[in-house]
């Protein structure tokens, strides 16, 4: 009797066991893209050493379930899509959130990227025409544009993971998430926001060909090899934020604030002015001409001048022997901010 309530207690333990290593079981939440951010779905997942495979939804989403801890070694084929594979580890409590981004079977095999400290990449559309001047932000920080065949690189001084921002005026934005530096250069595909327009004739040239024309893009690069000093506003950076008024631009950037006239408290916001460091007042140029800043003559005031909706982009310099020579100022050491119209 005492044998068969002792064997009773080890198959209720032994279910008891079981169950509580099934519970403290760790999901991955894997999403399989393409370059362009567009789902993945009917993808086979491929769990090496158990032999177990699933395939992707209709969102390119798949779930998978392990021991905390544990690595998960997995491999991807999709038609159409070059197959690949990478390792997970679990987390020991949470939940693992991950995107896979597999090539099209017809991209060109990605450059190699021999440096270490050099993140390297590309930008192209959807049909494989590189797209220049887009941006690109590591972690959000400080701003790199791709050149006229859409290469870009950007010093990579982080451990771990990383994100990459591209963003480009007409394209959907585009995030990567590296976990670590990668040995080949970087291929983003970005999508154009598709615009149903009215059937008119256009003719001219870009909307924004004025920047070329006044050197904005040649002195961002210039700021990128360390030739100059400044921050700039990107079209993009005006459709993200749509300001009121476009002194609100410049809010938040180091030794430079918006107050009143002559460094006066704020009054009616068509009168705020750029200021900079000791309250002076920062020379203002309006597509070349001043409008603050002037010799001898009584200032505009550039939010009375200056439509936001107007506005392409924006350079600011705080330090006036940082700015472009032809617009440093003729009557002190204050910035310089250049505004350029569309």
């Amino acid at each position: 009797m005492r044998t068969m309530q002792s064997r009773g207690l080890l198959v209720a333990l032994s279910v008891t066991i079981v169950s509580a290593v099934a519970e403290a079981q760790v999901e991955l939440r894997g999403r399989l893209v393409s370059a362009s951010g567009t789902p993945i779905p009917g993808a086979t997942v491929m769990v090496g050493g158990v032999g177990f495979s699933l395939k992707s939804d209709s969102l390119g989403a798949f779930t998978l379930s392990g021991a905390p801890g544990a690595i998960l070694n997995l491999r991807f084929v999709a038609n159409g899509f070059r197959s690949d594979s990478a390792s997970i580890t679990l987390d020991r409590r949470q939940p693992v959130a991950r995107e896979f981004i597999l090539a099209r079977i017809d991209a060109p095999e990605p450059e190699r990227n021999p440096s270490t400290n050099v993140l390297r990449g590309r930008v192209i559309d959807e049909s494989g025409q590189p797209l220049s001047y887009a941006n690109i932000q590591l972690n959000f920080g400080r701003r790199f544009i791709s050149d006229d065949s859409g290469r870009f690189q950007v010093p990579y001084n982080i451990s771990g993971s990383a994100t990459v921002l591209v963003r480009r005026i007409g394209f959907e934005p585009a995030e990567l998430q590296l976990q670590n530096m990668p040995d080949t250069a970087l291929r983003v595909e970005m999508k154009a926001i598709p615009v149903q327009l009215k059937e008119v004739v256009v003719t001219g040239a870009s909307a924004y060909r004025s920047l070329d024309t006044y050197g904005f893009y040649r002195r961002m690069k210039d700021v990128e090899r360390g030739i100059n000093n400044g921050y700039f506003v990107t079209p993009e950076d005006l459709e993200r934020r749509k300001p009121n008024v476009i002194t609100q631009m410049v809010e938040g950037l180091p030794t430079v604030r918006v107050t009143g006239p002559r460094g006066r408290a704020r009054g009616h916001p068509l009168h705020d002015v750029i200021s900079g460091s000791n309250n002076c007042t920062m020379t203002v140029y309006l597509d070349n001409i001043r409008i603050q800043g002037k010799l001898g003559r009584a200032d505009d005031f550039v939010n009375e001048l200056v439509a936001p909706n107007h506005v392409a982009a924006m350079e600011i310099y705080p330090r006036a022997v940082s700015a472009p020579p032809q617009y440093q100022p003729l009557n002190g050491t204050c910035g310089v901010v250049l505004i350029w119209t569309k």
